[in-house]
């Protein structure tokens, strides 16, 4: 013990200094270290459940990705088709629309053709009544001086049914 003396240390001092120690140590682990590791435990967990999450955001997103390209492609490939649906529509429309002018164009020309048929027939019978109108008139006033009142009525009744006939 000497020794100690010798080098200053002091063994109850040294012993005082283990125990304190010791409680000291026993005090931080029971009160200090304990609630530290489990909020450090907590943080872990809590970081790995993160991970996790993000990990699984990552595969719904890339699932997401894959899923609205398909979507976009058959969208587009719908489209596409009903694209060319509409113009053959429209193509079908447009024969049926032409077809349908054509044939009321041939109905309006044909009766049109039958309106002037109609109507010279017409103005050839009143030209055909003026004409043989101004004939009687004109075989009057040329009988009224060549023959006499019976054989002028005669006369101008004959040519009056002969030419009611080529009128008609």
């Amino acid at each position: 013990m000497e020794i100690l003396k010798d080098f200053g240390i002091n063994p109850i001092l040294i012993i005082a200094q283990i125990v304190n120690f010791l409680i000291i140590l026993y005090v931080l682990k029971r009160f200090l270290y304990k609630p530290v590791l489990e909020v450090i435990k907590k943080r872990e967990n809590s970081i790995k459940e993160g991970l996790k999450q993000a990990e699984e955001a990552r595969v719904l997103m890339e699932k997401t990705a894959v899923r609205e390209r398909e979507v976009i492609k058959k969208a587009q490939e719908e489209s596409r088709k009903l694209l060319e649906e509409t113009k053959k529509q429209r193509d079908e429309v447009l024969k049926a629309t032409e077809v349908s002018a054509q044939k009321r164009a041939e109905q309006i020309l044909s009766e049109a053709k039958k309106q002037i048929t109609f109507e010279t027939s017409k103005a050839q019978k009143e030209l055909s009544m003026r004409v043989s109108g101004l004939a009687v008139e004109f075989l009057q006033k040329s009988v009224a001086e060549l023959f006499s009142k019976e054989d002028q009525e005669v006369i101008i009744k004959g040519a009056i049914t002969k030419i009611k006939k080529r009128v008609d």
